[in-house]
Protein backbone atom coordinates (compact mmCIF):
# COMPACT_ATOMS: atom_id res chain seq x y z
CA UNK A 1 0.00 0.00 0.00
CA UNK A 2 0.87 3.50 -0.33
CA UNK A 3 2.94 5.26 2.71
CA UNK A 4 1.97 8.67 1.16
CA UNK A 5 -1.67 8.91 0.57
CA UNK A 6 -1.18 12.33 -0.63
CA UNK A 7 1.46 12.08 -3.30
CA UNK A 8 -0.52 12.04 -6.31
CA UNK A 9 -0.86 13.66 -9.98
CA UNK A 10 -4.44 13.70 -11.12
CA UNK A 11 -4.85 13.77 -14.80
CA UNK A 12 -7.86 15.21 -16.37
CA UNK A 13 -8.53 14.88 -19.97
CA UNK A 14 -10.20 17.69 -21.42
CA UNK A 15 -11.78 19.00 -25.15
CA UNK A 16 -14.41 21.45 -25.51
CA UNK A 17 -16.79 21.07 -23.05
CA UNK A 18 -15.86 23.39 -20.29
CA UNK A 19 -19.25 23.35 -18.83
CA UNK A 20 -19.17 19.35 -17.82
CA UNK A 21 -15.04 20.25 -16.85
CA UNK A 22 -16.05 22.70 -14.55
CA UNK A 23 -17.93 19.77 -12.67
CA UNK A 24 -16.05 17.49 -12.62
CA UNK A 25 -12.88 19.82 -11.61
CA UNK A 26 -15.10 20.87 -8.73
CA UNK A 27 -15.75 17.17 -7.57
CA UNK A 28 -11.97 17.18 -7.93
CA UNK A 29 -11.42 20.32 -4.89
CA UNK A 30 -13.82 18.22 -3.00
CA UNK A 31 -11.69 14.95 -2.04
CA UNK A 32 -11.24 14.23 1.40
CA UNK A 33 -7.95 12.96 0.32
CA UNK A 34 -6.25 15.88 -1.51
CA UNK A 35 -4.10 15.52 -4.22
CA UNK A 36 -0.96 16.87 -4.40
CA UNK A 37 -1.55 18.49 -8.17
CA UNK A 38 -4.21 18.57 -10.77
CA UNK A 39 -2.75 18.53 -14.39
CA UNK A 40 -5.22 19.21 -17.23
CA UNK A 41 -4.43 17.35 -20.53
CA UNK A 42 -5.98 19.63 -23.07
CA UNK A 43 -6.48 18.16 -26.43
CA UNK A 44 -6.47 21.79 -28.26
CA UNK A 45 -9.75 22.67 -26.27
CA UNK A 46 -10.93 26.63 -27.11
CA UNK A 47 -10.33 29.69 -24.63
CA UNK A 48 -13.83 29.04 -22.90
CA UNK A 49 -11.82 25.54 -21.62
CA UNK A 50 -9.07 27.86 -19.95
CA UNK A 51 -11.08 29.99 -18.45
CA UNK A 52 -12.90 27.59 -16.50
CA UNK A 53 -9.40 26.05 -15.53
CA UNK A 54 -8.50 29.40 -14.00
CA UNK A 55 -11.64 30.38 -12.52
CA UNK A 56 -12.25 27.34 -10.58
CA UNK A 57 -8.33 26.32 -9.64
CA UNK A 58 -7.12 29.66 -8.68
CA UNK A 59 -8.54 29.16 -5.19
CA UNK A 60 -6.96 27.47 -2.04
CA UNK A 61 -6.11 24.41 -3.06
CA UNK A 62 -3.41 21.70 -4.69
CA UNK A 63 -0.93 22.51 -7.03
CA UNK A 64 -2.46 22.73 -10.56
CA UNK A 65 -1.26 23.14 -14.25
CA UNK A 66 -2.76 23.27 -17.57
CA UNK A 67 -0.83 21.82 -20.39
CA UNK A 68 -2.60 22.34 -24.13
CA UNK A 69 -1.62 21.36 -27.96
CA UNK A 70 -3.20 22.43 -31.16
CA UNK A 71 -6.51 20.65 -31.99
CA UNK A 72 -4.79 18.06 -35.16
CA UNK A 73 -8.18 15.66 -34.52
CA UNK A 74 -8.33 13.45 -31.46
CA UNK A 75 -4.50 12.84 -29.52
CA UNK A 76 -5.71 11.44 -26.24
CA UNK A 77 -2.50 9.43 -26.20
CA UNK A 78 0.16 12.65 -27.08
CA UNK A 79 -2.01 15.08 -24.46
CA UNK A 80 -1.80 12.06 -21.84
CA UNK A 81 1.86 11.87 -22.16
CA UNK A 82 2.44 15.39 -22.31
CA UNK A 83 0.49 16.37 -18.74
CA UNK A 84 2.87 13.30 -17.35
CA UNK A 85 5.65 14.78 -18.54
CA UNK A 86 4.59 17.43 -16.09
CA UNK A 87 3.76 15.52 -13.33
CA UNK A 88 5.79 15.48 -10.01
CA UNK A 89 4.32 12.88 -7.92
CA UNK A 90 5.20 9.09 -8.01
CA UNK A 91 1.33 8.33 -8.58
CA UNK A 92 -0.50 8.86 -11.07
CA UNK A 93 -4.64 8.67 -11.66
CA UNK A 94 -6.43 9.27 -14.64
CA UNK A 95 -9.97 10.78 -15.13
CA UNK A 96 -11.56 11.77 -18.01
CA UNK A 97 -13.72 15.49 -18.36
CA UNK A 98 -17.08 13.62 -18.67
CA UNK A 99 -17.26 12.30 -15.25
CA UNK A 100 -17.98 13.64 -11.58
CA UNK A 101 -16.02 12.04 -8.89
CA UNK A 102 -17.04 10.84 -5.17
CA UNK A 103 -15.55 12.82 -2.63
CA UNK A 104 -13.55 9.49 -1.21
CA UNK A 105 -12.71 9.10 -5.32
CA UNK A 106 -8.70 9.56 -4.67
CA UNK A 107 -8.64 7.95 -1.39
CA UNK A 108 -10.00 4.92 -2.56
CA UNK A 109 -7.66 4.68 -5.33
CA UNK A 110 -4.90 5.66 -2.83
CA UNK A 111 -5.96 2.85 -0.28
CA UNK A 112 -5.50 0.19 -2.69
CA UNK A 113 -2.35 1.11 -4.52
CA UNK A 114 0.24 -1.77 -3.70
CA UNK A 115 3.53 -1.91 -6.33
CA UNK A 116 3.27 -4.72 -8.55
CA UNK A 117 -0.45 -3.82 -9.38
CA UNK A 118 -2.39 -1.03 -11.27
CA UNK A 119 -6.11 -0.20 -10.09
CA UNK A 120 -9.48 0.62 -12.29
CA UNK A 121 -12.61 1.66 -11.23
CA UNK A 122 -16.30 1.58 -12.59
CA UNK A 123 -18.60 4.32 -13.26
CA UNK A 124 -21.80 4.90 -13.00
CA UNK A 125 -23.67 6.42 -16.48
CA UNK A 126 -25.98 9.43 -15.72
CA UNK A 127 -29.07 10.01 -18.29
CA UNK A 128 -29.32 13.06 -20.54
CA UNK A 129 -31.88 14.32 -18.51
CA UNK A 130 -30.14 14.35 -15.33
CA UNK A 131 -27.04 15.29 -16.93
CA UNK A 132 -28.75 18.44 -18.71
CA UNK A 133 -29.97 19.48 -15.09
CA UNK A 134 -26.88 19.64 -13.41
CA UNK A 135 -24.58 20.91 -15.91
CA UNK A 136 -27.20 24.34 -16.59
CA UNK A 137 -27.31 24.42 -12.99
CA UNK A 138 -23.72 24.19 -12.13
CA UNK A 139 -24.16 22.02 -9.18
CA UNK A 140 -23.50 18.14 -9.16
CA UNK A 141 -26.21 16.67 -6.85
CA UNK A 142 -25.76 12.22 -6.51
CA UNK A 143 -28.28 10.72 -8.06
CA UNK A 144 -30.80 7.95 -6.01
CA UNK A 145 -29.86 4.33 -6.23
CA UNK A 146 -33.56 4.34 -8.15
CA UNK A 147 -32.99 7.10 -9.98
CA UNK A 148 -34.80 6.63 -13.71
CA UNK A 149 -32.59 6.19 -16.26
CA UNK A 150 -29.21 5.76 -14.15
CA UNK A 151 -26.82 3.46 -16.24
CA UNK A 152 -24.76 0.40 -13.92
CA UNK A 153 -26.68 1.81 -10.75
CA UNK A 154 -24.33 -0.37 -8.72
CA UNK A 155 -21.58 1.41 -9.62
CA UNK A 156 -22.97 4.10 -6.83
CA UNK A 157 -22.65 2.06 -4.19
CA UNK A 158 -20.14 2.57 -1.92
CA UNK A 159 -19.01 -0.26 0.54
CA UNK A 160 -15.11 -0.43 0.23
CA UNK A 161 -15.15 -3.61 2.31
CA UNK A 162 -17.36 -5.57 0.63
CA UNK A 163 -15.65 -4.63 -2.72
CA UNK A 164 -12.26 -5.92 -1.04
CA UNK A 165 -13.85 -9.09 -1.38
CA UNK A 166 -13.90 -8.76 -5.71
CA UNK A 167 -10.87 -6.49 -5.82
CA UNK A 168 -8.07 -9.34 -5.64
CA UNK A 169 -5.60 -8.77 -8.30
CA UNK A 170 -5.79 -10.66 -11.69
CA UNK A 171 -3.26 -11.18 -14.26
CA UNK A 172 -5.19 -10.35 -17.31
CA UNK A 173 -8.81 -8.85 -18.01
CA UNK A 174 -9.92 -7.27 -20.90
CA UNK A 175 -12.71 -4.84 -20.10
CA UNK A 176 -10.89 -2.15 -19.57
CA UNK A 177 -11.44 1.68 -19.08
CA UNK A 178 -8.95 4.81 -18.60
CA UNK A 179 -11.43 7.30 -17.54
CA UNK A 180 -10.84 6.05 -14.18
CA UNK A 181 -7.19 4.41 -13.81
CA UNK A 182 -4.27 4.43 -11.85
CA UNK A 183 -0.76 3.52 -11.86
CA UNK A 184 2.89 3.78 -10.24
CA UNK A 185 4.48 6.82 -13.14
CA UNK A 186 7.78 3.94 -12.60
CA UNK A 187 5.41 1.33 -14.21
CA UNK A 188 3.98 3.91 -16.48
CA UNK A 189 7.63 4.81 -17.53
CA UNK A 190 8.41 1.16 -17.68
CA UNK A 191 6.16 0.18 -20.86
CA UNK A 192 6.59 4.09 -22.11
CA UNK A 193 3.36 5.37 -21.57
CA UNK A 194 0.42 5.84 -23.94
CA UNK A 195 1.13 5.11 -27.74
CA UNK A 196 0.48 7.67 -30.56
CA UNK A 197 -0.52 5.03 -32.96
CA UNK A 198 -3.63 4.93 -31.37
CA UNK A 199 -4.33 8.84 -32.45
CA UNK A 200 -6.23 10.52 -34.85
CA UNK A 201 -9.36 8.67 -33.79
CA UNK A 202 -10.94 7.59 -30.63
CA UNK A 203 -10.39 4.61 -28.03
CA UNK A 204 -8.38 1.56 -27.64
CA UNK A 205 -5.43 3.69 -26.04
CA UNK A 206 -6.42 2.94 -22.66
CA UNK A 207 -6.72 -0.98 -23.67
CA UNK A 208 -3.24 -1.14 -24.92
CA UNK A 209 -1.57 0.37 -22.39
CA UNK A 210 -3.20 -1.91 -20.23
CA UNK A 211 -2.47 -4.99 -22.02
CA UNK A 212 1.58 -3.47 -21.57
CA UNK A 213 0.95 -3.36 -18.20
CA UNK A 214 0.22 -6.99 -17.93
CA UNK A 215 3.02 -7.61 -20.32
CA UNK A 216 5.29 -6.22 -17.99
CA UNK A 217 4.23 -8.55 -15.32
CA UNK A 218 1.81 -6.20 -13.87
CA UNK A 219 -1.53 -7.01 -12.12
CA UNK A 220 -4.94 -5.29 -12.42
CA UNK A 221 -7.05 -4.80 -9.51
CA UNK A 222 -10.61 -3.51 -10.15
CA UNK A 223 -12.10 -1.37 -7.61
CA UNK A 224 -15.44 -2.88 -6.74
CA UNK A 225 -17.79 -0.50 -4.77
CA UNK A 226 -15.57 2.21 -4.57
CA UNK A 227 -13.40 4.86 -6.14
CA UNK A 228 -17.24 5.96 -7.74
CA UNK A 229 -17.73 7.87 -11.23
CA UNK A 230 -20.76 9.40 -12.40
CA UNK A 231 -20.74 9.94 -16.28
CA UNK A 232 -22.12 12.92 -17.57
CA UNK A 233 -24.23 11.89 -20.73
CA UNK A 234 -22.87 13.06 -24.32
CA UNK A 235 -23.80 11.93 -27.78
CA UNK A 236 -21.43 9.19 -28.96
CA UNK A 237 -18.53 9.37 -31.29
CA UNK A 238 -19.84 7.71 -34.44
CA UNK A 239 -17.06 8.06 -36.81
CA UNK A 240 -13.89 6.56 -35.96
CA UNK A 241 -11.41 4.33 -37.46
CA UNK A 242 -12.39 1.19 -35.53
CA UNK A 243 -10.92 -1.58 -37.49
CA UNK A 244 -7.09 -0.22 -37.62
CA UNK A 245 -7.87 0.45 -34.27
CA UNK A 246 -8.87 -3.05 -32.93
CA UNK A 247 -6.16 -4.63 -35.72
CA UNK A 248 -3.31 -2.54 -33.31
CA UNK A 249 -4.47 -3.53 -30.30
CA UNK A 250 -4.82 -7.50 -30.98
CA UNK A 251 -1.08 -6.83 -32.41
CA UNK A 252 -0.25 -5.59 -29.17
CA UNK A 253 -1.50 -8.95 -27.34
CA UNK A 254 -0.18 -11.25 -30.20
CA UNK A 255 3.21 -9.74 -29.72
CA UNK A 256 3.07 -9.39 -26.03
CA UNK A 257 4.32 -6.12 -26.42
CA UNK A 258 5.57 -4.21 -23.66
CA UNK A 259 6.80 -0.75 -24.86
CA UNK A 260 4.87 1.30 -27.10
CA UNK A 261 6.03 2.00 -30.61
CA UNK A 262 5.42 5.59 -30.01
CA UNK A 263 5.33 6.42 -26.59
CA UNK A 264 6.28 9.05 -23.58
CA UNK A 265 10.10 8.56 -24.58
CA UNK A 266 9.22 9.78 -28.35
CA UNK A 267 7.50 13.08 -27.25
CA UNK A 268 7.95 15.55 -29.45
CA UNK A 269 7.91 19.37 -28.25
CA UNK A 270 4.92 19.88 -29.18
CA UNK A 271 2.58 21.87 -26.52
CA UNK A 272 2.93 24.43 -23.91
CA UNK A 273 1.67 25.25 -20.25
CA UNK A 274 -0.90 27.54 -20.84
CA UNK A 275 -1.39 28.62 -17.07
CA UNK A 276 -0.30 27.09 -13.61
CA UNK A 277 -0.83 28.00 -10.09
CA UNK A 278 2.22 30.01 -8.31
CA UNK A 279 3.95 27.01 -6.49
CA UNK A 280 3.44 24.69 -9.43
CA UNK A 281 7.08 24.78 -10.72
CA UNK A 282 8.52 25.42 -7.41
Amino acid sequence: MMKDKSATSIIVTTYNWPEALRLTLGSVLSQSVCPVEVIIADDGSGPETACVINEVLNVAGPRWCHVWHEDKGVRQSRIKNLAVRYSNQPYLIFIDQDVVIHPDFIADHVSEAQEGCFLQGKRALLPKYYTDKIISEGLFRTPGFFQKGLGNRKNILRMPLIGKLFSGPRRFHTSLRGCNLSMFKSDFYAVDGFDEIFDNSWGREDSDICYRLFHSGLSIKTLWFSALQYHLKHSAITKWDKERLDNELSRTLEEKRVKAKKGFSKLSPEGKVMAASNDFFL
